[in-house]
């Protein structure tokens, strides 16, 4: 982690989680395009529910970046025993939460439905699927934690693989709780809920398994090295908190896009379903490098090397604006063909391919904006990457309400695209003074601007 060349280690650490995100997409596509097959009612209302499901894995993954940053620092400074007490820490807090969000499902999953949008005409879909994923939801806490805990070590393969198994767990059983097969019965929409618990409960056990069995790990979870610590809460929501704040603004942003899009009907509240599934595949290998970026950069802060902090985040973008072109590519030229593969409704392809197309106009900007904050929620500055992703979810709330009372349902695709222009331009700011702050040698501002400086500098930390 500290002394092999920043590049292929890189390369080899997000290598095997990159290959399985893109698997794991994949497989979540495959249970889309089940939920699909039901009609347009049920996918728009699966949509409808998402906020709620990305509120809970939200939480989880804030407070697992800030346990990933802060293991990952601890280990670089080679205290193993506090690195394990920041997992001990880890654990109590996904239990909590797990608890939390079961009780809020036995109490008010109605009014969280009316908060993000649901309408009467798919309440009631809507009211059964989310009753049983937050019955279940200690099953996606623990193991996306304990996830976190194993990448904090700087394994990435590990919880890659047992993510994977659950989504490849989740696709075998979809068709036998949704349609019914043998001696279950038809459970339609209700049916995915209950394959994805099961899923998660196996693996949940599956990552526990490996944990008490593995022997390549630097953690030894020595239950005597827990000691009740208020300093590594803090330590862990110094990055986790401006993380949470980031996802939970994404979730109200998505309860009000769901608000605006209902307006349109439910064709287009399934079409944008479709497209946070195809976009989400051409994020995977971005935060699969995310996932290998996240604990090169933490290591390498915490044993004081700067400069290699700052390869790391060269070397990572330039990846990144690699693999996020390839996927923006595609759904510029072939947008319609990839709606084909969820639905042979014409109207809903034609909405779709619209949708993916305008939506997607600059996302390549996307991949140096999630390595820049992956590097620095690396280095303890969750608050510069949190200004960078509210900036852009506040233009972008601003850009819905503009863009569709002047252009109707195409302002409300076109809103993405510009939001993320612009939150790329926001983030220059902060690229450079995280530069300058890795940096013990200050260059003027006049020079990086002469000639071919910058093409040139670049050149060579990529070297």
């Amino acid at each position: 982690m500290l002394n092999s060349r920043v590049g292929s280690l890189i390369i080899r650490l997000s290598g095997p989680a990159i290959a399985g995100m893109i698997l794991y997409s994949l497989l979540s596509i495959i249970d889309t395009i089940f939920v699909a097959r039901l009609g347009a009612l049920p996918l728009a209302a699966l949509t409808l529910t998402i906020p709620v499901q990305i509120l809970l894995v939200s939480l989880s993954s804030a407070t697992g970046t800030g346990i990933t940053s802060l293991i990952g620092r601890t280990l670089g400074s080679s205290n193993i025993k506090m690195a394990n007490n920041i997992a001990w820490h880890g654990i109590i807090i996904s239990l909590v939460y797990g608890l939390g969000f079961m009780l809020l499902g036995l109490m008010y999953v109605d009014s969280l439905l009316l908060l993000f949008g649901c309408t009467a005409a798919a309440f009631s879909l809507c009211h059964d699927y989310l009753f049983i994923v937050l019955s279940g939801s200690m099953s996606i806490f623990i193991p996306m934690t304990l996830g976190n805990i194993i990448q904090g070590e700087g394994n990435t393969v590990t919880p890659v693989l047992v993510s994977l198994c659950g989504m490849v767990l989740n696709v075998l059983l979809d068709p036998l709780f949704m349609f019914g097969i043998g001696i279950f019965p038809p459970l339609g929409l209700n049916g995915a809920a209950v394959a994805g618990i099961l899923a998660q409960i196996i693996c949940t056990v599956l990552m526990i398994i490996i944990i008490r069995k593995s022997h390549f790990g630097i953690l030894t979870w020595n239950i005597s090295h827990f000691r009740a610590d208020w300093q590594i809460i803090k330590g862990i929501y110094q990055v986790g908190m401006p993380t949470m704040v980031m996802e939970l603004a994404g979730v109200v942003v998505l309860a009000l896009l769901n608000r605006v899009l209902v307006g349109y009907g439910f064709t287009a509240v399934a079409a944008m379903g479709i497209f946070m599934r195809v976009r989400s595949l051409a994020y995977m290998p971005v935060f699969g490098l995310a996932n290998a970026v996240m604990p090169v950069a933490a290591f390498a802060f915490g044993a004081g090397k700067l400069e290699r902090v700052k390869e790391t985040l060269v070397k990572s973008i330039s990846l990144a604006v690699f693999f996020i072109t390839a996927g923006w590519l595609f759904m510029q030229l072939q947008p319609a063909w990839i709606m084909s593969f969820f639905t042979q409704d014409a109207y809903l392809i034609k909405v779709g391919e619209s949708c993916i197309r305008l939506t997607t106009l600059f996302l390549p900007v996307m991949g140096p904006l999630i390595m820049l904050s992956t590097v620095l929620q690396s280095t303890g500055r969750g608050m510069q990457a949190m200004w960078i992703f509210l900036s852009r979810q506040g233009v972008f709330c601003l850009l819905i309400f503009l863009l569709s009372g002047w252009y109707d349902l195409q302002g409300v695709w076109l809103a993405f695209s510009i939001s993320e222009l612009l939150s790329a331009v926001m983030a220059v700011p902060f690229i450079w003074h995280f530069w300058e702050e890795q940096s013990r040698k200050k260059i003027p501002v006049q020079t990086i601007f002469m000639g071919r400086y910058l093409v040139n500098r670049w050149w060579a930390w990529l070297r």
